[in-house]
């Protein structure tokens, strides 16, 4: 049977509400998505502690990063729900 692959966009618009720490948000951003700072240029390791500071008072990377949490939990859930 032949395979045939096929792709589109879409245009889509999702909300969620969600429930975080901010301290558990810095530590997923750093150890599951990778987040990563400047020091002089050079990319490093980005500090837990330091991140969650800038996620109080950078209310656009605070979103950025709520997103892309928001977006990786259903990711997450939809392939435990295939798997169950």
């Amino acid at each position: 049977m032949p395979v045939y692959q096929v792709r589109w966009e879409q245009p889509a618009a999702v909300t969620a509400t969600v429930t975080i720490d901010l301290d558990e948000l810095a530590q997923w951003a750093v150890e599951v998505a990778g987040a990563r700072t400047l020091d002089s240029g050079r990319p490093g390791e980005a500090d837990v502690d330091g991140l969650r500071r800038t996620l109080e008072h950078n209310p656009r990377l605070r979103e950025h990063l709520l997103q892309l949490w928001a977006a990786d939990r259903l990711s997450r859930r939809d392939y435990v729900g295939l798997s169950g």
